[in-house]
């Protein structure tokens, strides 16, 4: 239908279509358009890294359903051995029990233990907890339980593979310690003696073919770290390093090729035909920090300048050993951790959140103390006395823990 304009006061004729839409329908259609105008906005905001998309689709989801009601959860700090996140879930251990929530607060499983001393290696998506006065162990992930077992000898550490390859350090008679290998069957597939040296850390590749082993021992009055890379197939270590005056923390496979020694004094990179280790990162033991390495193979360490109590460095470290990010704060770290996307560092009155290029995303101010931090991408969890909160791991706010 058409209508005649001839009797505008402005003298203009000529003709406009007149909608058949009801106002109904015209509200509804304003309001698709204005939220495909606002996703528009949002994704070119996202694509440019000012604002993530999945940070903002994730508050709009907690928002509608109102998934936050479990949280704070309550703990119990007495008889709480660990508590960290597996894959993107809370896993806690305590004297007599091992439990896994929901990012959302909810229990997925429970496992009663009886260990004496226990334990838990994490490896992304999967743990072993195992008795460090005993032989009993237990394979799980995110979802489940996998695998109750028990070693032949008292174990000292252990750790699952992303291919189902597990492998435990023990001691036994005759040797100072000893690695065991088996295969998501549990079939034995590889074993090593020590005889002079203390096994302090292992770690296993991805694909379950090789495994990375730090000995500490002592040399003519000086602390000494070896570290073997073994073959699965092979019986003798494919390369061994010796670094004098070291003691180790940690040691990973973080890239295909590659092992990272964690250490007091530096950071350590030995590749699997290397005929000597490279030394990534050099600094004396009264300035380390912390330090945390994340499933993508980066890692980072946390430095107290000169031994400073607020002048602190954060190195973001890639695979290989190479420095990418260096991020110096003027306020006291308790210790940083780091997800797939993020760093954290646990401040003593805030949170700061970086992304990998150093630059600040979120500062999570909070009321109370807080005794450590679980981060995620999504989440950060907090830890407090008796309970664990919750905030958004993207984005500025403030949350009260000493309720």
């Amino acid at each position: 239908m058409k209508v005649k304009l001839t009797e505008l006061k402005s003298g203009y004729s000529g003709e406009r279509r007149v909608s058949n839409l009801s106002p109904k329908s015209r509200a509804k259609v304003i309001i698709v358009g204005a939220l495909v105008i606002s996703f528009i906005f949002v994704y070119i905001l996202s694509s440019v890294g000012v604002i993530p998309l999945d940070a903002l689709l994730l508050k709009a989801k907690v928002a509608v359903s109102g998934n936050d009601e479990r949280f704070p959860l309550l703990t119990d700090t007495e008889s709480t051995i660990c508590m960290d996140v597996i894959g993107e879930s809370i896993v806690i251990l305590t004297t007599d029990n091992l439990t896994v929530y929901t990012p959302e607060g909810k229990m997925k499983y429970s496992q009663p233990h009886i260990f004496s001393e226990p334990g838990i290696s994490i490896n992304g998506d999967r743990a072993v907890v195992f008795d460090r006065g005993g032989n009993g162990f237990v394979l799980i992930n995110e979802k489940k339980v996998v695998y109750e077992g028990k070693a032949d000898n008292t174990i000292i550490s252990a750790e699952y593979g992303e291919d189902g390859t597990y492998a435990l350090s023990t001691k036994i008679d005759g040797a100072t310690s000893t690695v065991t290998a088996y295969n998501k069957s549990n079939k034995l597939i590889f074993q090593w003696n020590c005889a002079y040296e203390n096994i302090v850390s292992l770690c296993v590749s991805d694909n379950g073919k090789y495994l990375g082993v730090a000995t500490l021992g002592a040399k003519n009055g000086n602390l000494l770290t070896n570290v073997q890379y073994f073959g699965i197939d092979y019986k003798e270590p494919l390369n061994t390093q010796t670094i004098m005056g070291a003691v180790p923390f940690d040691i990973e496979f973080t890239g295909f090729n590659t092992l990272t020694l964690l250490t007091d004094v530096g950071v350590y990179t030995i590749n699997r035909k290397d005929e000597k280790y490279t030394q990534s990162l050099k600094y004396y033991s009264s300035e380390f920090n912390s330090c945390d390495v994340a499933s993508n193979g980066k890692y980072i360490v946390s430095l107290a300048k000169y031994g400073s109590e607020n002048v602190f460095e954060i190195h973001l470290l890639k695979s290989n050993g190479k420095i990418k990010t260096t991020i110096q704060t003027d306020y006291s770290i308790k210790n940083v951790r780091m997800s797939d996307k993020y760093i954290f560092a646990l401040g003593e009155k805030a949170i700061y959140v970086y992304n990998y290029n150093g630059n600040e995303v979120s500062k999570i101010v909070y009321k109370g103390e807080a005794q450590g931090i679980l981060p995620t991408d999504d989440f950060i969890f907090i830890v407090s006395l008796d309970k664990i909160s919750r905030c958004f791991s993207y984005g500025n706010s403030e949350i009260e823990l000493s309720n």
